[in-house]
């Protein structure tokens, strides 16, 4: 069903590798600070490129993917403070949680079709959001959890220390992107495609778009899950605020930014908004009218989001090579 051939797979483990040597300089520069935003960087990275398979690639909008990424945080903090389960299973647990969650709200929403499934999935995320806050028993409420144990060691490894979480952070980031890529890549990724550009006709030729779409709501919230279960044992405090409805619009800023369909576009779109929103941090409240603004602008500028700009561009001036890593299948123009 997949269709993910060891062809594909080649082509793209040489950009695999290099981003994970350029990438592993970065704590060499000695600012805990840069090493601490580009964990986040990883962790946004996930959530953003998994939404893109949803959003970019069925053209299904889900305002409620923060939602997944709670439940996933949520999980595999219970499991652990509560249970004594290793929070090396919680991630995993975690991310099959969210992905159960998933599966009960794709099968009747994803029969749904523009602003109706959006409002739909704002609502899921509304409900955890209420669950989370009035669980008090079990969640502590609106205080949130605070003293999430960090991620057991292996062997030399102590992710206690910030250098060793950002080396996991990376390879798992970069993992879970060119998994993405892959799927993005393979026959199912071109049945996505078919679904989003013209939902009848892949109809007439025999696709189960329920079936399809559903496969696609499961992938994205797994991951989702999986980075959530990251971010609890990284920064040990969690709260409701992890489902909100802000979060889960700055996780599809970072989708839109980057460019839908593309899976690397999202994963720079996490890399540029976080590194932005940091920067204007001293600004207070004037650092959400900049932000906003530069979305604006690139929405309207860019309607592809920057990667898809770049790449139109590099595939009219002989980046053949380039377009096809970036795209990979194709993206859907504006």
């Amino acid at each position: 069903m997949l269709g993910i051939t060891r062809d594909t797979l080649m082509s793209l483990l040489p950009y695999y590798f290099i981003s994970v040597i350029i990438l592993s300089l970065i704590p060499f520069t000695g600012n805990e600070y840069i090493v601490h935003v580009m964990i986040l960087v990883y962790i946004y990275m996930i959530l953003a490129s998994s939404l893109d398979i949803l959003v970019g690639y069925t053209g299904a909008l889900n305002l409620g993917h923060a939602a997944f990424f709670a439940i996933g945080a949520y999980t595999s903090t219970l499991l652990s403070m509560r249970l004594g389960i290793s929070p090396w299973i919680g991630l995993i647990l975690g991310g099959l949680f969210a992905m159960v969650a998933g599966l009960i709200l794709g099968i009747p929403c994803l029969r749904l079709r523009g602003p109706y499934l959006a409002i739909s999935t704002l609502g899921f995320g509304i409900v955890v959001y209420m669950f989370l806050n009035n669980l008090e028993e079990i969640t502590r409420g609106p205080l949130g959890i605070p003293g999430i144990p960090p991620l057991p060691g292996l062997g030399i490894l102590d992710f206690t220390k910030k250098t060793t979480y950002y080396y996991f952070a990376m390879i798992l980031g970069l993992t879970c992107l060119l998994i993405l890529k892959l799927l993005a890549t393979s026959r199912y990724g071109k049945i996505l495609i078919a679904i989003r550009e013209d939902e009848d006709a892949a109809k007439a030729i025999g696709v189960n778009i329920a079936l399809y779409r559903l496969l696609a709501f499961m992938i994205a919230t797994f991951f989702a899950g999986l980075a959530g279960g990251v971010y609890a044992h990284y920064i040990r405090y969690i709260s409701p605020d992890l489902s909100t409805l802000s979060e889960s619009i700055t996780i599809l800023s970072m989708t839109l930014v980057g460019g839908f369909g593309t899976i690397v576009g999202p994963a720079f779109g996490a890399l540029l908004l976080t590194f932005i929103s940091e920067l204007l941090r001293p600004l207070l409240e004037y650092r959400f009218l900049i932000y906003g603004g530069l979305i604006v602008f690139i929405v309207r500028f860019m309607p592809g989001g920057i990667i898809g700009t770049l790449m139109k561009y590099w595939s009219t001036h002989g980046g053949i090579s380039f377009k096809r890593v970036i795209k990979g299948g194709g993206t859907k123009s504006s």
